[in-house]
């Protein structure tokens, strides 16, 4: 099977870039398709994610749209940018040849309905359709894509005018370590520190649970545009010896076990994948009930606790019974490994396999 990937920016440091990287190594050296990946922008930053030697990279060097002054002058910097990005596609699909083209993020929906091809066309969607500014536009995707990917089942409602819709979750890869003690009073949090996760909330709740419990320290683990606006807050509130952002982690699995609590205050998510990572780490969490997915991964009382959106309250008094009770730190974190079972690498890929195989 030939399997082309059409994405924006390769060389972004996201979560897109990073699952198809594994995707499209796993399809090729397990699998034994032929898999190329077409990034559409023009980036000179270095790939951050390692590629299967079989895997070809095809960059079609289109230049981002430019945002002007005017609303005008912006609509027709991006309609140009369509353009061009459409013309090169069609030209590199036509060279390759595929069965199948998958298309991600938003720039792949508005490039699926201008792909000439024979090939079967798949959408991907990686970020719940309610929370994409051009989603208005995806109607034309919907009902010519041969199929439509979500990450969760609340983000598949959303899509009732496509031929085909498919659930399948991003998966992980299997941790090598686990948490092994829960006495340890430090919570963990991570994420792009950006308005989505939610984080300026957790730091206002954490004003009280300092008081409460000044003996536990929180790790926010990730970058951003927030990253001057979080560390103002903080010293604002006086919670530098409670909180510290670390940056970026080369290899969050491996930081995971050194806590044993774990916390995501966002908004809305794709999915969620430092959720289900953290959980087959071993770690409880204490979750808002994002939209959507986060009830997809943590079962109330099972391997986490469910906060409603908006309730400060709630998460203020989920995040301090779990910091009272290392028992309970262990119960859920126990389930936790086995809730996350379900997002290994081998049954997901089953499932793409599956949909591969379907649209010959």
């Amino acid at each position: 099977m030939n399997i082309v990937y059409v994405v924006e920016d390769f060389s972004e440091n996201g979560g897109v870039e990073r699952i198809v990287a594994q995707k499209a190594n796993t399809l090729a050296s397990q699998y034994n398709h032929k898999v190329s990946i077409i990034s559409v922008y023009s980036d000179k930053r270095p790939m951050l994610y390692c590629i299967d030697k079989s895997v070809e990279i095809i960059k079609l060097e289109v230049p981002f749209a430019k945002k002007g002054k005017w609303r005008v002058s912006t609509f027709v910097s991006r309609v140009s940018t369509l353009a061009i990005a459409a013309k090169r596609m069609n030209k590199t699909v036509k060279r390759l040849r595929p069965n199948i083209v998958f298309f991600t993020t938003t720039l792949g929906a508005l490039l699926l309905p201008l792909c000439r091809t024979k090939a079967k066309r798949v959408y991907e969607s990686h970020l719940a359709r309610p929370f994409n500014p051009f989603q208005k536009l995806f109607g034309f995707m919907e009902r010519q894509a041969d199929a439509v990917v979500c990450l969760t089942k609340g983000d598949a409602t959303h899509f009732r005018n496509a031929k085909r819709v498919q659930i399948i979750p991003n998966f992980i890869e299997l941790p090598h370590s686990y948490v092994q003690d829960y006495y340890r009073k430090r919570c963990i949090a991570v994420g792009r520190l950006e308005y989505q996760k939610g984080f300026d909330v957790l730091i206002d709740c954490w004003q009280t649970i300092a008081h409460e419990f000044p003996d536990w320290h929180l790790d926010i683990y990730g970058t951003g545009s927030q990253y001057s606006y979080l560390q103002l807050k903080i010293n604002r509130l006086g919670l530098d010896d409670y909180i510290t952002l670390c940056g970026r982690s080369d290899n969050i699995m491996e930081m995971y076990p050194q806590y044993s609590l774990h916390i995501m205050p966002s908004r809305f998510e794709g999915q969620g994948i430092a959720l289900v990572e953290a959980q087959a780490c071993g770690l409880p969490s204490v979750v808002t009930d994002y939209i959507y997915g986060a009830s997809d991964i943590v079962t109330n009382r099972y391997n986490g606790i469910l906060v409603r959106q908006g309730d400060r309250e709630a998460m203020i008094n989920a995040i301090l019974e779990m910091m009272d009770s290392e028992k309970l730190r262990r119960e859920y974190g126990n389930n936790a490994r086995i809730a996350a079972r379900k997002y290994t690498k081998d049954n997901i890929m089953c499932k793409w396999v599956e949909l591969i195989s379907s649209l010959q």
